[in-house]
């Protein structure tokens, strides 16, 4: 008789240890198909970084309309001789893969585009044009933004100083940028052996 009882009293203590140890399993499975999902969803940041946002041809909204266009710069004219004893430079221009948006010629000389983001907060991209000078090593840096099916400059265009040195697609990115909804530039002071980058405030245009 004891056997008997014995014996349905080992079978439930089994069949609760089982069922307990499969609980303990299940939350980490779950646990681990969380993570795959994260994983393999992009962030807006990543999203924002897998487009050309540096170079002689740029992506971006530049009209608002949700749908990403082209930037180019394309050289329309070519130039004879020293510019500066006499001859003529190149002619370059930005032209956009959206045939609505309008060319914007910008002369001399080699120029490389800067997608900015929203600076101005009214949905679309804008765009920096940091551009070599005939001669010497002062470069400028002029910002664009599409206002009424034109463009405007909203960044006073200023001198970057480069000490005959490259840039860096990040150096370039990083010129303009927004902190806590105030957009800020990185000047160059000339006057500083090293160049020193001293930060300003930019009240857009």
């Amino acid at each position: 008789m004891k056997k008997l009882v014995i014996l349905p009293v080992l079978f439930i203590l089994v069949y609760c240890s089982q069922k307990s140890k499969t609980e303990d399993i299940n939350p980490e499975i779950s646990k681990k198909d969380s993570v795959s999902i994260k994983t393999e969803r992009k962030t807006s940041q990543e999203e924002k970084t897998s487009k050309l946002l540096v170079g002689t041809k740029i992506e971006g909204d530049f009209d608002g309309d949700g749908k990403n266009e082209f930037a180019t710069v394309t050289k329309t004219k070519q130039g004879e001789g020293n510019p500066i004893e006499d001859g003529t430079p190149d002619e370059y221009t930005i032209s956009f893969s959206n045939p609505s948006l309008k060319a914007i010629p910008i002369n001399c000389c080699e120029a490389t585009l800067i997608n900015e983001g929203d600076l101005n907060n009214d949905g679309k991209d804008d765009f920096s044009v940091f551009q070599a000078p005939m001669n010497g090593c002062m470069y400028t840096m002029t910002t664009y933004s599409l206002q009424n099916s034109e463009w405007k400059q909203i960044v006073e265009t200023f001198s970057v100083p480069t000490g005959c040195d490259g840039f860096t697609a990040e150096d370039l990115q990083n010129s303009i940028f927004i902190e806590n909804k105030t957009v800020y530039k990185m000047e160059r002071d000339p006057n500083d052996e090293s160049l020193k980058l001293i930060r300003k405030k930019i009240e857009l245009k």
